[in-house]
């Protein structure tokens, strides 16, 4: 039953605009679809074709715009509303065939009413939602438009895999697709480990099965599958145009001597991929070896130990996101560490989620090489009681760095600590070169900024060393709904900070920054 169906925590795909043609301002358009409410459902769309008779005037009035009007209508408008539409008659028919963009979401199919989903099974909604592929897939003697943009979403679920496979890697040779996107949930929320290595194996079955599909796939996002020890390499070698993918809950077959996690190792010379995503896996350790084309990489919530990831031949990464609330048998590392072999890097964004800082500074000259091209670096969510000094050996390593960002944390709820939390200890860190000076960094801005002398003497600092810097921006830390429920229950917090909310305060601020500087820095605040 729907009990184990991930429906309710399940994304949608990539949001859709409101239409906003004259037709649909005019409100005709919710008058033409209050006069159909059938189900998205195999037979609805078989009912479709038959169409229905009407006088009404506001149908005849929209039916008698173009059909790359009515095409680009419903091209904004999600897929029950386009099928509902298909109904209104038999000029509508086959528009939905003609469509170059077609985004069919198996959260569409699921009923409406939550209560109403504990009686459907995932059986019943992949029937449906298959039968739709196929029907909406099939070709016709009007359709003379290719599809060039097809999003799936759908559950990892036999036998209807192959159908879904097949269906597309028909129409995506036939229409020579840009972008094809398949998003594949698990069939339960919470699968056990046995449980995620069938699911695994079911979708290595799965690609297998449908070479066609594949073969044009650009976009693939899994959740909850345990992998082969070379299932991700076989995967993006054969996917030759795959140029995303994302892994969520997932993580390689356990050791078979020692039972524990191991390295996911990433060896794909014929790879396309531009973009990886790596959330919440459970991996030892990520080895790229070679992915000749990866330009961004996202790692977040590794559960293993450090540093998460290994560099090897990736010469055009020049992205990378590493977000992690660090567990306690997470001990800090030094970047050059994790980041070597890598030259190319322009953007580096480090969130350390309020928690422990996992980067341990270190001497300047071991990056120099890596940060060569470094431009743009962001330091979020750092815990407030933690020294900002230690952010100049980053400053000092990127001659080429043209923006800071910093964001501070004082956060009374602790909505990133569990009991695995390691401790938070403060970084320390004096051993800037007395006379360096930094000539290329324009902007510093800082999240979380407060009237505190510490911080004051930082932002000092950065001015000292930062010769040529233009732009100080200052913000208030953002609103957060669990520290203000804790603030009006009465409990005192040493979080609570004081931001120059009043011009006076916004002036005198200012004035303690550039005392004794001759610079014509701008200081923005709030």
């Amino acid at each position: 039953m729907m009990d184990d169906c991930p429906s309710e925590c399940s994304p949608p795909m990539n949001p859709i605009a409101l239409p906003t043609h004259k037709s649909v301002q005019m409100g005709l358009w919710p008058k033409l679809l209050d006069r159909s409410n059938g189900l998205l459902d195999g037979k609805a769309i078989e009912q479709s074709s038959q169409g229905t008779n009407s006088n009404n005037e506001d149908e005849d009035r929209i039916s008698l715009l173009p059909d790359h009007i009515l095409l680009d209508i419903l091209e904004h408008l999600d897929l029950r509303t386009v099928i509902q539409a298909s109904t209104l008659s038999t000029r509508w028919v086959y528009l939905p065939h003609s469509l170059s963009c077609l985004i069919i979401d198996v959260a569409h199919f699921l009923p409406h009413q939550r209560n109403k989903r504990k009686n459907c099974t995932l059986d019943q909604i992949m029937a449906k939602y298959t039968a739709a592929v196929r029907r909406l897939l099939s070709s016709s003697p009007s359709n003379k438009q290719a599809i060039k943009q097809l999003q799936l979403s759908f559950y990892l679920v036999e036998p209807y895999l192959c159908s879904i496979g097949h269906a597309v890697g028909n129409v995506v040779e036939r229409s020579e697709t840009n972008c094809l996107e398949f998003t594949i949930w698990a069939d339960v929320r919470h699968p056990s480990y046995e449980h995620s290595v069938l699911l695994g194996q079911r979708f290595m079955s799965f690609f297998q099965a449908c070479p066609a599909a594949f073969r044009w796939l650009t976009r693939l996002i899994l959740q909850n599958l345990t992998f082969g020890d070379s299932d991700i390499s076989n995967l993006l070698n054969t996917c030759s145009k795959l140029e995303f993918l994302s892994l969520t809950y997932c993580d390689n077959v356990l050791d078979p001597v020692t039972g524990e996690d191991t390295v996911l190792k990433i060896d794909a010379p014929h790879s396309a991929l531009l973009a990886l995503e790596i959330t919440t896996c459970g991996y030892a350790r990520i080895d790229l070896i070679h992915v000749p084309k990866l330009g961004k990489l996202i790692c977040a919530n590794w559960i293993g130990g450090n540093p998460p990831l290994c560099f090897h031949n990736v010469p055009r990464l020049h992205n990378i996101t590493l977000r992690r609330a660090a567990l306690h048998w997470q001990r800090p590392f030094t970047l050059s560490q994790c980041l070597s072999h890598t030259t190319s890097l322009s953007i580096m964004y480090l969130n350390f989620a309020d928690q422990m800082i996992w980067i341990e500074p270190e001497d300047p000259k071991h990056l120099s090489l890596i940060f060569s091209n470094l431009r743009e670096v962001y330091l979020y969510n750092i815990f407030y009681e933690c020294d900002l000094n230690w952010t100049m050996f980053i400053l000092e390593a990127a001659p080429s760095l043209t923006n800071l960002y910093l964001k501070l944390s004082r956060h009374q709820c602790e909505r990133s600590r569990c009991e695995d939390s390691a401790k938070k200890i403060n970084v320390l860190w004096n051993e800037a070169s007395p006379d360096f000076k930094h000539s290329q960094l324009s902007l510093l801005e800082i999240v979380g900024f407060a009237m505190d002398k510490k911080l004051m003497e930082y932002i000092r600092l950065v001015m000292k060393q930062a010769v040529g810097l233009k732009m100080i921006r200052l913000l208030d830390q953002e609103p957060c709904a669990k520290c203000d429920s804790i603030k009006d229950a009465g409990f005192s917090s040493s979080m609570e900070w004081r931001f120059p909310a009043e011009e006076e305060e916004m002036s005198l601020t200012r004035q303690l920054l550039v005392d004794g500087f001759s610079s014509s820095v701008e200081i923005s605040i709030g």
